[in-house]
């Protein structure tokens, strides 16, 4: 049996590390993140990575990105390599080439992204749910997590 809520606590864990930078600000992450999550929760798998690609920018250079831009695709990125798991190949939600990139460089391959999830994910209504209930828990987590990196951080200052 697969421990799904470990993938995304870890997953969401990749996804705070990118805060600790200059690029990436807390409060840009919190807002992209709950933002995410209603139109995920609303609208769906195919809806959410629109969103994400359409705040993610156009630029595949990580210091030509604004912060809303880099987390964007950050968060796409991320999610993308948590379906890639070795664990997860059940899901048959993985490309089938694997996703190796870096953040920035979704950009490059956005209509890929798209075709991908359109096509494989949301081919199967099981594996389409199984997704976005992996997602959901993801941002959720990431949401949680950006209060509390914030709030220790006012705490120790």
């Amino acid at each position: 049996m697969i421990n799904l809520d470990r993938y995304a606590a870890e997953t969401s864990q990749t996804i705070l590390d990118s805060v600790r930078g200059d690029v990436l600000q807390a409060k840009d992450l919190e807002k992209l993140a709950t933002d995410a999550l209603g139109v995920l929760q609303e609208q769906g798998v195919y809806a959410f990575s629109l969103y994400l690609l359409s705040k993610s920018g156009e630029e595949d250079q990580q210091d030509k990105l604004s912060s809303e831009e880099f987390g964007a695709c950050v968060i796409m990125a991320k999610l993308l390599n948590l379906l890639n798991k070795p664990e997860l190949k059940s899901l048959n939600s993985a490309f089938a080439n694997g996703w190796d990139k870096s953040p920035p460089e979704l950009n490059s391959c956005k209509e890929d992204i798209l075709k991908h999830i359109s096509g494989r994910i949301a081919a199967d209504l099981k594996r389409l749910l199984l997704v976005k209930s992996l997602f959901d828990q993801v941002l959720i987590y990431t949401r949680y997590g950006v209060k509390a990196l914030t709030s220790s951080a006012t705490e120790a200052s």
